[in-house]
């Protein structure tokens, strides 16, 4: 039987595409799922040491690199695709339950070879040759690419281009992969001007209540000045390309394989840049996260740990904010330190319960050489196992705040500087319990049975609808909190009169508090990890921790630690428990914390 992967036998299939809901997977639950990059340079294919470290999910190469390379011959082709499968078919006998084929959204590398394998009926299907796909100035100019060397974006809106992504989205699906992820889906920083972002542009301001009269000559050229003209409006609709491509690529992917998942690189390589990426290079988690079965973004630096002058790094605040953006969608985060792939153990470990203590998941490069590659293997796998055997306590939670934090996304427009995460790092560093919501969700969130404490950067972020429903949460008891004055942290623990949970003593721990009915989860790390090197770290554990845990119920029959630490404190803890009107305090005493400890009250 002729296998249907090779360019000349491609037939592009009509087929209705799957609503633009997300998929419910239970792969994709919190304590479940273990995601890992498979390739690393020249270390690829690791599946074997990602699922035996305990990843459930890898992010593999297969045809991946041939997309943006060039097509290669057909019996190289075949080639790939029979490897590809038998690499996918072994690591799903090993337990591996999910493999999500890479693709590169834009590039093209080395266009002057790019089509050189194409055989005749493989072009037909395209309009215009590859050099007229590509991303374009306001003159109709090539951009060239930010990466440099060999590279050119090709553009997302061009027709040519998704059919061609479509593809290569094919050949990954067949040869074995359960979906795809996109990298690197960015809007040159200057934006495209290409006649099919013209005529996309033009469509989205019609959308948008607008009347565009362009001249029947020269309409083009109206566009362009128009969008030079409109450079806020331009802006919005550059962060809704890379979404609109992904919508339609999930839904042709759904064509070839039902329930096919689809993410993508949502980059954010800092937590600085939550802002500024939107206006540089078009990344919108906020637009993208709608069309994606789950989100991933990718941060070079901030990997909780010490550094050696004793400040402390950690990403719990930016899980946060991604949280309020990203539409209920599964979150997965890789944070690593300096740029460093590799991360020793004891920080990995830590970053895993970190992300799950925020209600989302690590991704991982256990990409390790052949020489570390058992010991990390051994060193990373009980923290993953410790979550699974737990993913019920990490599942379908609800987050407990003592504040609402709100993320006006919209001022991405206006400024790069993002206010409420530098409101939410000090909240983390004070272990205040807060939520952050943005302005679709502003109507629900206030919607308070009893007085919460809003905290808002400053009056000026208002939109008059978000001014009077402020009326109405104060009339019902709610409080506000403007973060622009000095003293707004301390104001705000004023009227937060029984904290959730109270770390004393220890500014190197954070606490995090998840409830299920009748039972309270308060996840606890030490970022007292020093990394020494790519391969070893330095972790300095508490010991006499004490908390002050609040609880929305009367009696308490038992808190256990929950702990991969084999040196840690663990098993059923003594604890001290003093009612009130509405509920009871704890107090309790942890003689050792090493890593990360969860504590379950019941």
């Amino acid at each position: 039987m002729q296998k249907q992967f090779l360019p000349f036998a491609l037939a592009f299939s009509a087929l209705a595409s799957f609503a633009a809901a997300g998929v419910e997977h239970n792969d994709l639950r919190v304590g479940i799922a273990g995601h890992a990059f498979d390739h690393l340079g020249d270390i690829a294919e690791q599946a074997r040491a990602a699922v035996m470290s305990g990843s459930t999910i890898i992010y593999s190469t297969g045809f991946g690199a041939l997309g943006y390379q060039g097509w290669p011959t057909p019996s190289e082709a075949e080639k790939t695709h029979d490897a590809t499968s038998a690499y996918l078919s072994e690591a799903k006998k090993n337990g591996l339950r999910l493999a999500l084929g890479y693709v590169c959204a834009t590039s093209i590398v080395k266009l002057e070879n790019f089509a050189r394998n194409w055989p005749e009926k493989f072009c037909a299907q395209f309009s215009a040759p590859p050099q007229k796909w590509l991303q374009q100035d306001r003159e109709g100019k090539v951009l060239a690419s930010w990466y440099g060397g060999d590279y050119q974006p090709a553009c997302m809106n061009n027709p040519d281009w998704r059919t061609y992504e479509k593809f290569i989205v094919r050949q990954q699906l067949e040869a074995g992969h359960d979906g795809i992820f996109f990298d690197n889906p960015t809007v040159h920083p200057q934006g495209c001007y290409c006649q099919y972002c013209m005529t996309e542009f033009a469509l989205f301001l019609v959308k948008s209540g607008e009347k565009i009269a362009a001249p029947s000559q020269n309409s083009l050229k109206f566009l362009r000045d128009l969008a030079a003209s409109r450079p806020t409006d331009f802006m919005r609709f550059r962060c809704r390309i890379a979404a609109d491509f992904l919508a339609e690529i999930r839904s042709y992917a759904r064509t070839i394989k039902p329930g096919a998942l689809i993410t993508c690189n949502n980059s954010l390589n800092s937590p600085e840049v939550f802002f500024s990426q939107c206006r540089t290079y078009g990344y919108n988690i906020f637009e993208m996260s709608q069309a994606e079965d789950l989100v991933v973004v990718e941060d070079m630096s901030q990997q909780p740990r010490v550094l050696a002058d004793g400040n402390l790094i950690e990403y719990g605040p930016v899980y946060e904010l991604l949280q309020a953006i990203s539409h209920g969608k599964p979150l997965v985060a890789v944070t690593i330190a300096d740029g460093d792939y590799h991360t020793p153990p004891n920080l990995m470990r830590l970053a895993i319960a970190e992300a799950a203590a925020h209600n989302a998941s690590y991704l991982s490069w256990p990409t390790w050489p052949a020489n570390q590659r058992t010991r990390m293997i051994s060193a990373v796998r009980p923290q993953a196992d410790l979550l699974r055997r737990n993913a019920t306590l990490l599942n379908d939670t609800e987050q407990r705040s003592d504040a609402l934090l709100f993320l006006p996304f919209r001022r991405y427009l206006e400024t790069a500087d993002c206010q409420p995460l530098k409101i939410a790092r000090a909240l983390s560093r004070a272990n205040v319990q807060f939520e952050v919501f943005c302005e679709e969700d502003f109507s629900e969130k206030l919607k308070v049975k009893s007085p919460s404490v809003l905290l808002i950067e400053s009056p000026a972020v208002l939109l008059a609808p978000e001014i009077k429903l402020l009326e109405t949460f104060q009339r019902r008891g709610g409080e506000i909190v403007w973060t622009e004055k000095e003293n707004w942290l301390a104001e705000l623990q004023k009227m937060v009169e029984k904290p959730s949970v109270e770390v004393r003593g220890w500014a190197t721990i954070r606490a995090t508090v998840r409830d299920q009915p009748k039972k309270r989860m308060v996840h606890l790390l030490n970022l007292n990890v020093q990394r020494v090197s790519s391969f070893e770290d330095k972790v300095t554990p508490a010991s006499d921790v004490q908390l002050k845990v609040r609880v929305p119920f009367f009696s308490v029959h038992s808190v256990k630690a929950l702990t991969a630490d084999s040196a840690a404190t663990q098993g059923l803890i003594p604890f001290k428990l003093q009612r009130d009107k509405t509920g009871a305090s704890l107090e309790i005493k942890i003689p050792r914390l090493v890593v990360s400890t969860i504590l379950v009250v019941e």
